[in-house]
């Protein structure tokens, strides 16, 4: 089994087109933390996960199929990890753009005059409370909601004001866009796969088990880091 890690700049590691295609523990006190910050905690389980390889090299009780699922569970960590973001980004601008009073574009209009009925609306009115009623429904309806996938991503980012997140980070960092998209969604559908079909081809007969590797589950941890590092980036200098 190949066990090496991907080297070279991060940049360049994500640009490579050549890439083959695929948390139930509570974040305490979420809520006084950073949209990025919460990523930088669920990424970091990722990492442990990979690490955790060379710090078992010399016990031979370990297997290589010991390893394979500590790669497919840093697979899952990772998107997990933007999913949180993103979704904690997309509350926080929102909650930011009503706070300023200035006009909101039409697709956030819509999306909130969708969630807060007339009644809602003039309770909020009445109480001066639109902020925090806002938020609360804007929680409990995200609750149902995935932010994982190119559309999803793009789709949200475009409602709070960033038109073509994946063509900023991609001009911000100087990489390819259509490989950056190309390779979210491989290591998302990926990730689909292991959560759903635990890595295995329900299509073929004989089932297959998916081969993964250290080079692969390290590639996709740096870029889901890069991507969500950049648009935090972004969202900080705007």
């Amino acid at each position: 089994m190949e066990n090496e890690e991907t080297k070279g700049d991060i940049s360049k590691n994500v640009d490579n087109p050549k890439v083959d295609a695929a948390s139930s523990e509570k974040i305490e006190e979420t809520s006084t933390l950073s949209s990025y910050e919460v990523f930088e905690k669920c990424i970091k389980r990722a990492e442990n996960l990979i690490s955790f390889h060379s710090s078992t090299e010399k016990i031979e009780e370990i297997s290589d199929q010991h390893y394979c699922d500590c790669y497919r569970a840093a697979v899952v960590l990772s998107i997990s990890a933007l999913d949180a973001f993103v979704r904690k980004v997309v509350i926080s601008e929102i909650v930011k753009m009503i706070s300023d009073k200035k006009p909101l574009n039409t697709k956030l209009s819509d999306y909130l005059k969708g969630l807060l009925n007339q009644d809602k609306l003039l309770e909020a009115a009445r109480n001066y409370d639109l902020i925090e009623r806002v938020e609360e429904a804007i929680k409990s309806d995200f609750e149902t909601k995935s932010f994982q996938g190119e559309w999803k991503i793009t789709s949200y980012m475009e409602m709070v004001g960033y038109k073509d997140i994946f063509s900023e980070v991609s001009v911000k960092v100087d990489i390819n866009e259509k490989n950056l998209k190309r390779k979210l969604s491989v290591f998302t559908s990926r990730r689909h796969i292991i959560a759903h079909s635990g890595d295995i081809d329900l299509n073929q007969n004989p089932h297959k088990e998916n081969i993964i590797d250290k080079k692969y589950a390290n590639e996709c941890v740096e870029t889901v880091r890069l991507f969500a590092k950049t648009i935090n980036d972004i969202i900080e200098k705007k």
